[in-house]
Order: C-alpha cells, then sequence, then structure tokens
C-alpha cells in the first residue's frame, strides 16, 4: 500500500482510488461533461479561494465564477499534468494540480466580447480537503499566456482589472490577508495547509533553502549545488530554459523588475510515486516594489505580492524539473493600481 495512503481514512477521497483519482476524476465530471451540479459534491458551503487578485468566500462564488467561466470558454480543456499531494491528518489531505489548459473564447468573459481566438496556458490549483470535500484553494494562473493567445492588450487588460476584479462575486482585495497573511518559521513543519508528516523533510529543507540562497540572497552562482545540470524550468507565457546559465537568466529577468524582492515559503506537499519519482510543490509569495527594468510598463515603485506556485521533481537528490506558476496580469493589475492612485 501507498504509505501516504495508511494515513489518511479511506472515506476522505471515496468512491475514488486515492486522492489523485478524486482531484482529476472530478475536475473532468465537472469540465469535460460539465456536470457543474456536481460542485456542491466537492466544495464545501464555506469554501475560502484564494488568488492573486483578492479572496471569495462559499460556494455561491464558486458556482457563479464557474458557469460565466464555461460560457466563455465552453470547449475548456486539458491534461493533468501533476497532483502532488500529502495527507494532513487522518480525515485530509492536501493537493497541488498542475494543468495545461486549452480553449476558445467563444462567450462573453471579463476580458470581453468573445474573439474566437484560441488559447493555452498552465495553472495550479493547491487544495484543502477534509472530510471529503475542499475546503480551501489557492489558485495560480498564467493569464498572460491567454491574452497573448486571443491577441488583446494586457496593459490595457491589466489596468481595467485594477478597477474591477476578475474574482466574480464580490472579492476583497490584494493584501496582508488569505493567501498572504501571516508568516511560517517552518514552512518545511507547518504552511497555509496546516501541519505536514514528517516525511522527505530533507528535500523539503533544500527547497526552503534554495529559495532564501538563490532568490533572497541573490547567489545565482549556487544553483548548480540544489539543480541538476540538465534542468529544464517551464514558466509564464509558456516559456522554457534548460541548462544551469538559462535557468540562471530566466530567475533573473523575474527578479529585475523587483529588485527588492524577498520571497516567503507558504506551503510544501510531498508526493513519491514509482513512475514520477519525488516531488516537492511549493507555494511561495514574493513582495518587492517595482523600481527595477520595465518589464511591466514605467516603472512606478508600486509596492507588488507576486504569489506563485512551484513543482520541483527531484531526481539523485538533485532538483532536475521546475515548473514555475504566477500571474503576471494581476501584477500589472498592482502596478497600475499604484499609478491611478498617484494620478488622483
Amino acid at each position: 500500500m501507498n504509505e501516504q495512503l495508511a494515513g489518511i481514512d479511506p472515506a476522505v477521497y471515496a468512491p475514488y482510488d486515492d486522492p489523485r483519482d478524486y482531484i482529476t476524476s472530478w475536475t473532468d465530471k465537472i469540465w469535460i461533461t460539465r456536470g457543474l451540479g456536481h460542485l456542491k459534491d466537492h466544495y464545501s458551503q464555506g469554501i475560502k479561494v484564494h488568488t492573486a487578485y483578492g479572496e471569495t468566500y462559499g460556494f455561491d462564488h464558486v458556482m457563479r465564477n464557474s458557469i460565466q467561466r464555461m460560457s466563455a470558454f465552453p470547449n475548456r480543456g486539458g491534461g493533468h499534468d501533476d497532483v502532488v499531494w500529502e495527507e494532513r491528518g487522518r480525515d485530509g489531505f492536501v493537493s497541488s494540480h498542475r494543468v495545461l489548459n486549452n480553449a476558445t473564447h467563444s462567450g462573453y468573459w471579463t476580458y470581453g466580447a468573445p474573439t474566437g481566438k484560441q488559447w493555452i496556458n498552465r495553472g495550479t490549483a493547491h487544495c484543502l480537503v477534509k472530510g471529503g470535500k475542499v475546503v480551501e484553494e489557492w489558485v495560480m494562473r498564467d493569464e498572460f499566456s491567454v491574452l497573448q493567445g486571443l491577441d488583446l492588450d494586457p496593459f490595457v487588460i491589466g489596468a481595467d482589472l485594477a478597477r474591477h476584479s476578475p474574482v466574480l462575486g464580490g472579492a476583497t482585495k490584494v493584501g496582508d490577508q488569505g493567501a498572504f497573511a501571516g508568516c511560517f518559521d517552518d514552512p518545511v513543519r507547518v504552511g497555509i495547509s496546516g501541519e505536514r508528516p514528517r516525511r522527505h523533510d530533507a528535500e523539503c529543507a533544500m527547497v526552503v533553502d534554495m529559495f532564501q540562497h538563490v532568490w533572497n540572497e541573490r547567489m545565482l552562482d549556487q544553483v548548480p549545488d540544489y539543480f541538476a545540470d540538465t534542468v529544464v524550468v517551464q514558466s509564464v507565457r509558456m516559456r522554457r530554459a534548460m541548462g544551469i546559465a538559462p535557468f540562471q537568466n530566466e530567475l533573473i529577468d523575474l527578479l529585475a523588475s523587483f529588485p527588492d524582492g524577498q520571497v516567503e515559503m507558504r506551503d510544501l506537499v510531498t508526493h513519491y510515486s514509482p513512475d514520477l519519482g519525488l516531488r516537492v510543490a511549493a507555494i511561495w509569495l514574493m513582495r518587492g516594489t517595482y523600481s527595477g527594468v520595465p518589464t511591466y510598463g514605467p516603472v512606478n515603485n508600486a509596492p507588488v505580492m507576486v504569489l506563485g506556485s512551484s513543482h520541483f521533481e527531484f531526481r539523485r537528490g538533485k532538483i532536475i524539473r521546475e515548473w514555475r506558476m504566477f500571474d503576471e496580469i494581476a501584477i500589472i493589475a498592482q502596478i497600475a493600481a499604484q499609478g491611478a492612485q498617484a494620478s488622483e
């Protein structure tokens, strides 16, 4: 038996085979066969959803947002890249579900009238399941890739979203709350999803150390200490970098826009399976000011919080793959909001 299954009451993921099957099966049931009514079977009435734009509370927001998204992108589909899951006590688990989505914009959406164009992106849904239902969810999507596919100006959309949050149904604003609240002195032990089991602590500590030394202290020469020479990182806008130097450049380009940026670990999840080996999923938050290179328009020293996720695949003690997800449109919206306030 899977060592992680041994720690969970099977009723938590019933009638499915395991937590991975639970996540992928109900996702297909809702989005592929369009069984939106089944959302009530999988989300609690008090569900909390955290995004890069704000927070929503309650099941009604999930249903309203989902039916509008399905109208805008009725053929939305994609693949289940991976589900990194780990128990959270006997009655629950947390899953970090990485997906590759594609769809045609054939209905009205936050971005306006249907364009008839296709898009593709990656995203991560980080869910805490208790008693058989999702009680909390953290969502990261590469929305810049969507706008690229639809041939829409991300700066125009970002400025509009600064005034009108895309999290439909009355989201609270981004701030020191929800996904952004509090701090965790030892994320290897406790994160936003709760206390972790004592498993794969060394790899989790390695991920924490990597973010501290490479990201926060800018010790980019230490990348080879954590990553294999053949490392591949899949990042936003469907970018891919292969090898140590391209990996370093991908990270440098992100940090260059926020030269004072500092990353905090919010959650860690591990899973081992014979086919994919050991994976560590991390939820992270970078705080900084838009005071560097003008990647996202004119520099205005806006305070920015970047909510992100990374999936790391390990082999022989080093990371061989990273899938890095964050929402650049949310970054643009935060910068635009600061500009609007300055002009008032």
